[in-house]
């Protein structure tokens, strides 16, 4: 004899998934109405500006299938240097946390939500759109270089600890900015619902596009200063991604990682004490910019 299973127990109603899907609506309201109101803007300057509109997404004027191919490479490029420097964090740590996390058992995120894939996915074609801005300018501009011939002493080294150095000392008062009430709810916030970051690219690009662009904003006014201060190679560029990619994903491990040299103070700890103490260490790699802005808090 056949049994009907309770109501409490019966696949969730059409009424029932609506209510779910509100109250996900409701959760993320603030994120969604700065995200719409990026979304409308992009929307009015491809119907006023469409010549405009295409240069700011797609500089190198690639056709669609390029673009796109463009933009796969990079992702399976970013996805595999990704899962690379967490098998060798696994290996070289033994899977041994930071002490907070030890001592206290506490855990960030557990589970990613539609909309942190939402913003992942969107800021992949953000970071592709910033690739190409880069390509153009240095193919276009007489402080930037692509040959192997113009490789030079400026132009490498020194260019690419003044990249850090430079983007560091912009993104430092840019993030002071993004907790302030009026625009912390909005925009940053969707990135420290993650208190404690485990899983490296998944939570370090788990951001606001409104952030993703700021940040990369401040990176491409960086280059720009570097070209017209030392020049900059191709190759240095390339470097510098690898590196920043690198970085930003330890920054988002539970691993105690540490270097430093020439006033670069590269610590995880530092990151991870934003992460509890959001107005503290708010400089990605250079601490010095913290410490000068009396915004340094120790681990």
């Amino acid at each position: 004899m056949c049994v009907a299973p309770p109501k409490s127990l019966a696949q969730p109603t059409a009424r029932r998934r609506s209510t779910i899907v509100e109250d996900q609506l409701r959760k993320h309201k603030k994120s969604f109405q700065s995200f719409a109101a990026f979304v409308g803007l992009l929307l009015l300057l491809r119907s006023k500006r469409r010549e405009s509109f295409e240069k700011l997404t797609n500089p190198l004027n690639l056709s669609r299938e390029y673009y796109w191919c463009g933009w796969a490479l990079k992702c399976l490029g970013l996805q595999l240097l990704d899962h690379i420097v967490l098998v060798l964090l696994d290996r070289a740590y033994n899977n041994k946390m930071m002490m907070y996390r030890i001592n206290t058992g506490n855990r960030g995120l557990v589970k990613l939500e539609w909309i942190d894939y939402l913003f992942l996915c969107i800021n992949s074609v953000v970071e592709w759109q910033f690739t190409c801005h880069v390509i153009d300018i240095v193919l276009s501009s007489p402080n930037f270089a692509w040959r192997l011939n113009d490789l030079g002493m400026l132009n490498t080294l020194p260019a690419l600890y003044l990249i850090f150095a430079i983007d560091d000392a912009f993104y430092a008062p840019l993030h002071l900015l993004m907790h302030r009430p009026w625009f912390y709810p909005y925009v940053h916030k969707h990135h420290h619902r993650q208190q404690l970051p485990e899983r490296g690219y998944a939570d370090a690009g788990n951001e606001h596009p409104i952030e993703q662009v700021l940040g990369l904003s401040c990176l491409y006014i960086t280059l720009v200063i570097v070209g017209h201060t030392t020049s900059v190679h191709a190759l240095t560029i390339f470097v510098h991604f690898i590196l920043y990619a690198i970085l930003a994903l330890l920054n988002h491990t539970a691993y105690d990682v540490q270097f430093r040299f020439w006033g670069f103070e590269y610590t995880t700890r530092a990151h991870e004490t934003h992460h509890r103490y959001p107005t503290k260490n708010l400089a990605q790699y250079f601490m010095f910019w913290d410490k000068l802005y009396g915004t340094y808090k120790e681990y």
